[in-house]
């Protein structure tokens, strides 16, 4: 069976019928960030002395929309570091992004018309998907959406949302370009819709084009991101920045669900006034693009040359120019993970693999790509 494509893959010899899968040793398929490099010491720390310095206030209920340290955490310290900026009203926390982008499908949409990226990250999207009556899907290449394509698609439909990822894009690995940002943010006012930008790789990219929220002036773009890949994912913190309006709104949605943790609320204030998250953006964007590099460099080597060299982050998607499946089945055999990507398209992805190397090593990754050739080979 595979499990949870965004996150890990978990292989049944049963499952996978008579073909015996040995366990699988190289990863190249999670999208868990490395755990080597998690600040375990400084999670710690946090947790130690904000139960020392605010007691049992700690553990209580969540207030509406976030706790007032952490809003004011993110205002003041963090968005100026993404090249953002915003009044504490607009800042909602959330648990994570796909909480967010749930609280966002029920404020916006009742049987609407979306359009997405072709490919876009499965996880994030199913939420606006369940609650949209049509779904467009815009194609996407090395610079990010295709803007004259949803530039002709608006000009005979009418959508209420566009949802895109437009740093490290998952799980295609490309960066929207500045140029098409702008675009987009016309687009929006010309034809009347909103954009939701998914940015939670922003914090480990490196060097990017400023957000497209930056070149909002009626509040039609609302920016998603969260904590998971600059601290852990397991702390469950996001935020959205929206108009006071659209903030206020989801604010009461997500008090309806009480889910976003107090304590960890907490502790992501405290690393962010620590210096901990803004500290670490530099040292993780080089940890990762190292290892990317190593990934790409391989695949060169054995022979695979079908991909946009990712920019940033974790993925890289691979034509591989056969069924990803059966390719995927014979890598099994070989010790080897990675995600047949053809859930994270709309239309087409029948060929293609999304490769990860979040958890591999360096040693992995180039063991692995070997592997996947034999298995290319085989299926």
């Amino acid at each position: 069976m595979v499990s949870r494509i965004g996150k890990e893959i978990e292989l049944s010899p049963v499952e996978l019928g008579s073909q015996t899968a040995k366990k699988v040793e190289i990863n190249l398929a999670s999208g868990t960030p490395d755990p080597r490099v998690m600040p375990l010491k400084e999670i710690k720390e946090a947790y130690e002395e904000v139960i020392d310095e605010y007691g049992s206030k700690v553990l209580f209920y969540p207030g509406a929309g976030g706790q007032e340290e952490l809003i004011k955490e993110i205002k003041n310290i963090l968005l100026p570091s993404l090249d953002l900026s915003a009044k504490e009203s607009e800042i909602v926390v959330t648990s994570g992004a796909q909480h967010a982008m749930e609280l966002l499908a029920k404020y916006f949409l009742e049987n609407d018309t979306i359009a997405v990226e072709n490919p876009t990250f499965v996880e994030t999207f199913t939420p606006l998907k369940l609650r949209s009556n049509v779904v467009v899907p815009i194609s996407l290449d090395s610079n990010g959406i295709n803007v004259d394509e949803l530039e002709m698609l608006l000009k005979i439909v009418k959508i209420k949302l566009l949802y895109v990822i437009p740093n490290c894009h998952n799980p295609a690995g490309v960066n929207l370009c500045e140029e098409r940002r702008k675009k987009l943010v016309e687009l929006a006012s010309k034809y009347d819709f909103y954009i939701l930008e998914d940015d939670p790789y922003k914090p480990i990219a490196g060097s990017t084009p400023k957000p497209i929220k930056y070149f909002d002036k009626e509040g039609r773009v609302i920016y998603i991101s969260s904590f998971s890949k600059i601290i852990a994912p397991g702390l469950r913190i996001g935020f959205v920045i929206a108009r006071e309006d659209i903030s206020q709104k989801l604010a009461l949605l997500e008090q309806m669900d009480f889910s976003t943790s107090t304590i960890n609320q907490y502790v992501v204030a405290r690393l962010i006034r620590k210096g901990i998250v803004t500290s670490r953006m530099k040292s993780l964007s080089e940890h990762y693009r190292k290892k990317m590099s190593v990934l790409t460099d391989s695949l060169q080597n054995e022979g695979f040359k079908d991909f946009n060299p990712p920019k940033c982050g974790f993925f890289l998607l691979l034509d591989l120019k056969k069924d990803s499946w059966k390719v995927f089945l014979e890598a099994v055999k070989l010790g080897l993970s990675f995600v047949p990507a053809r859930t994270f398209f709309l239309r087409g992805g029948e060929t293609m693999a999304r490769l990860s190397v979040s958890v591999a090593t360096e040693e992995q990754i180039v063991e692995g790509v070997k592997r996947l050739k034999k298995a290319w080979l085989y299926a």
